[in-house]
């Protein structure tokens, strides 16, 4: 299972390189980006990992307060039950 993650990971990561290569060569584009001054591609990298960060932390925060919640539920359900059973001893 981890095997085939890091494989699709891989194949993801030299994708992207193949198609900034293929744009880099082939466009107008590539130019432009050459002549930029190279602080600029500190920037962008900072960007893109502050983005892939935030949705990083988002996701195991939101996985965390589902955890919690289904923990409260789980506390909740068990007063429930054992408020039935003192009213069920109290009724006999």
């Amino acid at each position: 299972m981890k095997q085939t993650k890091m494989s699709k990971q891989f194949s993801a990561g030299l994708l992207i390189v193949m198609a900034f290569a293929l744009i880099l060569t082939q466009t107008a584009v590539g130019s432009i980006l050459l002549s930029s001054p190279w602080w600029v591609y500190f920037v962008l990298a900072g960007i893109v990992l502050s983005g892939y960060l935030s949705m990083k932390y988002a996701r195991e925060e939101r996985k965390m307060e589902e955890e919690w919640i289904e923990q409260e539920g789980n506390v909740y359900m068990e007063r429930l039950v054992a408020e039935r059973e003192k009213r069920g001893k109290e009724k006999s």
